[in-house]
């Protein structure tokens, strides 16, 4: 399983990840007009961990965004709640990769495709710091 969205600042030790700052960002509209169908297969995918916690966007919008840390899964992939957040309002761009996945699935999210094995191996990819 791949996570996507994941950055050095939802860590307390040092990890491996690039920081906030660092992820691509786009305000083409081309990507604004993926971004759009793809919010919304980030925000209507299969959740595997729900957490009720609130965080200020790390990006200084000063957006609180609840249950931030909650993972969700399309059973290759694996992100945070709060990706939807980054990529709708800020640009953040999604790997090519992932894109094509979301396309292939014609921007719905498979609901079906997540059972508990996949939901642990979610977990253990998201939060995995080596």
């Amino acid at each position: 399983m791949l996570r996507v969205g994941f950055v050095r600042e939802f860590f307390e030790g040092p990890v491996d990840l690039p920081g906030i700052d660092e992820l691509t960002r786009s305000d083409s509209g081309e990507w604004q007009g993926t971004a759009a169908v793809a919010v919304a297969y980030l925000a209507g995918s299969p959740v595997v961990a729900e957490f009720t916690e609130t965080g200020q966007c790390l990006l200084g919008c000063g957006e609180n965004l609840v249950g931030c840390s909650s993972l969700l899964t399309d059973g290759a992939w694996v992100w945070r709640r709060d990706l939807a957040h980054y990529v709708g309002r800020h640009g953040v761009m999604l790997p090519a990769e992932f894109v094509e996945r979301m396309r292939g699935f014609d921007w719905k999210p498979p609901a079906d495709a997540v059972d508990v094995p996949l939901a642990r191996l979610a977990l253990q990819t998201a939060w995995q710091v080596a």
